[in-house]
């Protein structure tokens, strides 16, 4: 279960993905509906647009600066209260979508990956259709401490999520669709394994499978699923789609995707975990752009026993200075509240733990004193890029050294050449994407106007797939 949210005003970044920023289409003053698109990408741009999860008036737009360290527009709306939404957001009935079309659906939803990097799905989508892969792999593998937004997805939105990774399956041109999950998760198999079961015969094209995996932390990075699953070890630079012919996704994100393309709902709200270590735990759905300490007005046990709060899991997160000002973003899952606690620091002892229990299998403490003497060609050499910033290494270190920032910094940087080489091959389609100016938009939440770009009807015909069901069939 879960408890809706409805805060006083939000504040929308107008960067909330892997990409450049979108630019705002409102002004000060300006009247905002439910779904309504208040941000755009610039012509040509690798981006997403931004839309209001509520309705009222835009009261600031100036630069805010977020946990991440990015410097981002941003549009404050205050709420009104009366949930007044656009007319086009609302169920679509009896429709037909090629393939392309469903990107192109998904793209106008400002929908980006929900459970890392924040990646625009429609560019990947466009890489896994370019790659021919064979797999859609489908991330429910929550295995954060206290966090459980992408389990509550499952629970409460089993069809949404089955049905929307079956449409993205299919329009990518998949054969299989696979659901990753934890194997003592098995209230959200058996959710998910009802909905396989009422939806499979729409779906003749797909073969529907279970994966169950250990319950371990971290798990349902793209890397260790390759691992686990294909019995690859991807290097700095390959991707999942091509050395195992398949794509991964997050469920959420699906969850977000069926929204879309049946109910003409951009991205403009999401479930978020409000937890701690000292007390209980919340899910919340959110409209994009909260402030956590609404959040935690709403949560009153975890917010008596506050100590440090962090934007997003506790082990991999960052803490909060205000937040007053800090929004939820689109790729926020958990807000963790958790006992400050100060480790003596202490000289490294050499006992390799922080190298027992790396995913990856470094050696984080050597790694660690390469890098502060500068020798980044050497720690590249180690493994450094490799690190996923799970913050193992730091959380079992007797010495109290916080070894994961000063790594995961120096493989972040790395990861950016490794997503644009992911995307390199979707980013000459994405330039001819948006092809209006932002002050064409108006009041819009760009789905109800959908059309094709001139490079998608070169590449798909109208009839090379039907979405979501074969004739007319109402969703």
């Amino acid at each position: 279960m879960f408890e809706r949210i409805y805060p006083t005003k939000i504040i929308l970044p107008m960067k909330m993905h892997y990409g450049v920023p979108a630019v705002p289409t409102v002004k000060v003053g300006d009247y905002v509906r439910m779904g309504q698109c208040v941000g755009v990408p610039e012509k040509g741009s690798f981006s997403v647009p931004v839309h209001s999860g509520i309705s009222g008036k835009v009261t600031d737009i100036s630069d805010i600066r977020l946990p991440n360290g990015i410097l981002t527009p941003a549009v404050t709306i205050k709420n009104d209260m009366k949930r007044a939404r656009l007319d086009s957001v609302r169920p679509r009935s009896g429709f037909k979508l090629s393939a392309s079309e469903a990107i192109g659906v998904i793209r106008d939803a400002g929908i980006c990956g929900m459970g890392g990097e924040g990646i625009p799905t429609a560019a990947k989508l466009r890489r896994a259709r370019t790659e021919i892969v064979k797999d859609f792999l489908v991330n429910c593998l929550q295995s954060e401490p206290y966090s459980t937004s992408d389990l509550v997805a499952i629970t409460e939105y089993p069809d949404y999520v089955v049905l929307g990774a079956s449409a993205c399956a299919r329009a990518v041109g998949a054969s299989r669709c696979i659901f990753l999950i934890s194997e003592n998760r098995r209230e959200q198999r058996k959710a998910l394994m009802n909905s396989i079961e009422k939806i499979k015969d729409d779906f003749k094209d797909l073969e529907y499978d279970i994966k169950l995996f250990r319950e371990r932390f971290p798990q349902g990075y793209y890397r260790l699923v390759a691992r686990a699953l294909y019995g690859k070890n991807l290097a700095a630079g390959e991707t999942i789609e091509k050395s195992c012919s398949a794509v991964l996704f997050n469920c959420s994100t699906m969850l977000a995707c069926w929204e879309a393309l049946s109910d003409n709902i951009p991205m403009m709200s999401r479930i978020v975990s409000v937890t701690g270590d000292a007390s209980g735990g919340h899910n919340m759905l959110v409209p994009i752009g909260t402030p956590v300490s609404e959040l935690l007005t709403n949560a009153q046990d975890i917010k008596n026993g506050s100590g440090r709060i962090v934007w997003g899991n506790c082990l991999t997160g960052i803490d909060i200075i205000d937040p007053e000002n800090t929004p939820i973003v689109k790729t926020t899952s958990v807000i963790s509240v958790v006992r400050k606690t100060e480790v003596p620091r202490t000289p490294c002892i050499h006992c390799g733990l922080c190298s027992e229990c790396c995913p990856m299998n470094l050696s984080p403490n050597t790694i660690y004193e390469m890098l502060n003497q500068g020798l980044g060609q050497k720690a590249a050499e180690e493994g450094a890029r490799d690190c996923i910033a799970c913050g193992s290494c730091s959380y079992v270190c007797p010495s109290g050294i916080n070894l994961t920032p000063a790594i995961a910094s120096f493989a972040g940087e790395g990861r950016i050449i490794e997503i644009n080489s992911l995307l390199d091959n979707s980013s000459a389609e994405e330039k001819t994407a948006y092809d209006m100016q932002p002050s064409y938009v108006g009041e819009a939440s760009l789905l109800e106007d959908y059309s094709d770009t001139e490079e998608d009807k070169k590449q798909s015909s109208p009839d090379s797939i039907v979405l979501p069901f074969e004739k007319d069939k109402e969703v």
